[in-house]
């Protein structure tokens, strides 16, 4: 089978990796680049020699994987030299990071400098990411207007617009039916400082909101359905009267109580975006305090464990919720999952390390990985995790 995602591998599948990408199973040897040379750089063809220096100090793990030096510098060149202008893309980009093996390549921009390291194991090197690239920073855009409903889906860097379900024709007769900027005009003419010059408005009416709610409800199922199953947050886009009243008819659980105000139809997809995005940051940034109090909630439960071998088999079997990780340090090792874990007190030959095999394992079965300071850990840990099952059910057998 890997013969035959080897075989089928085009070279326009260069793309900016997620962590759902870099936590799937890859052939190996996976190898993980990360650099800031290139960005004091005009050209990108002129990156390409720096990233091959960088490569080459990881021969002497490659010459313990099933690659040489030359193959990893030629699978490098192929791809980069296909990927255009692309990892320069983001002008605020401050650093580079490249994840490439025989079936995947990969790269993702970094807010931040980061020295030069590469890694070559049997998965890719993700810690580093950590503390510069949520490991969830997706969101939906819900964006209303006179003659557009469109459902955006978001991330730190992108922003795209999504197939809605459901969606039937009768919405856009009824949208027409709703003059929502005269309303708005009308809405906002009648505030106190409209009043003294004039204004003979009294904002919508009755009908008016009775016309929308009914809109609104029919359009909440529809996203309802489009987003089933999802946990992003979601942020609405409209002028600022129609926003209260989407509320009273939503049922999505994750609809942010901060809306981005005006028209959208007016906005290009960069200037959605930025707004989107300084929203959701701020509320993912509060996620991981909010899972980290989960954790503390129930410390010295069976939903909880700081024992290394005991969350590693538990995220190998898809039970880890959340796991938090201290921002530095290793633990090196070898595992044979489920039921062997073997810890060393310094990096042997063949070892990886088993805090980044546990954050790959955690996100590879839909979990999020959040970096806690190591004085945040009970007893000197340099991890702990949330369980979705308790130890005695299914987590059980981790020894």
């Amino acid at each position: 089978m890997a013969t035959n995602i080897q075989e089928i591998r085009t070279k326009d599948e260069a793309k900016e990796a997620t962590y759902a990408d870099l936590a799937a199973q890859h052939m190996q040897p996976c190898i993980s680049l990360y650099t800031s040379d290139c960005f004091a750089l005009n050209d990108v063809q002129q990156c390409l020699p720096r990233l091959e220096k960088v490569l080459r100090n990881a021969e002497s793990g490659l010459q313990n994987a099933s690659m040489t030096a030359e193959e990893a510098e030629r699978l490098l060149r192929s791809n980069w030299l296909t990927m255009g202008q692309s990892a320069r893309a983001d002008l605020s980009a401050q650093g580079l990071a490249l994840f490439m093996s025989r079936d995947f390549f990969g790269y993702c921009h970094l807010p931040a400098p980061i020295g030069n390291r590469v890694a070559v194991g049997s998965n890719f090197l993700v810690r580093p990411l950590l503390p510069l690239v949520p490991t969830d920073d997706r969101f939906f855009v819900l964006a209303l207007s006179q003659k557009h409903v469109r459902l955006f889906e978001g991330s730190r860097s992108t922003i795209r617009e999504r197939t809605m379900q459901d969606f039937p024709r009768t919405f856009r007769e009824d949208l027409e039916g709703l003059d929502f900027e005269r309303n708005y005009q009308m809405h906002t003419a009648s505030s106190p400082a409209a009043r003294q010059k004039g204004a003979v408005f009294h904002g919508p009416s009755l009908q008016h909101k009775d016309r929308l709610i009914h809109f609104f409800r029919n359009l909440d199922r529809s996203v309802a359905e489009s987003l089933k199953g999802q946990q992003a947050p979601l942020i609405v886009a409209a002028v600022d009267y129609l926003f209260p009243i989407y509320q009273q008819a939503n049922t999505y659980p994750r609809l942010l109580d901060e809306n981005i105000s005006g028209n959208p139809d007016l906005f290009s997809s960069n200037t959605l975006h930025a707004a989107a995005w300084k929203i959701a940051e701020k509320w993912l940034g509060e996620a991981g305090a909010r899972a980290f109090a989960m954790y503390n909630e129930h410390v010295n439960t069976p939903l909880t464990s700081t024992n290394l071998r005991e969350i590693l088999a538990a995220a190998e079997q898809g039970l880890v919720r959340f796991l938090f990780l201290a921002p530095t340090g290793e633990r090196w090792g070898w595992s044979a999952l489920p039921e062997t874990v073997h810890v060393h007190v310094k990096e042997e030959p063949g070892d990886e390390d088993l805090l980044n095999l546990a954050a790959i394992l955690t996100l590879r079965h839909g979990g999020l990985v959040h970096l806690v300071p190591r004085e945040e850990l009970r007893e000197g840990a340099d991890m702990a995790a949330v369980f979705r099952f308790g130890k005695g059910s299914q987590a059980a057998g981790a020894s």
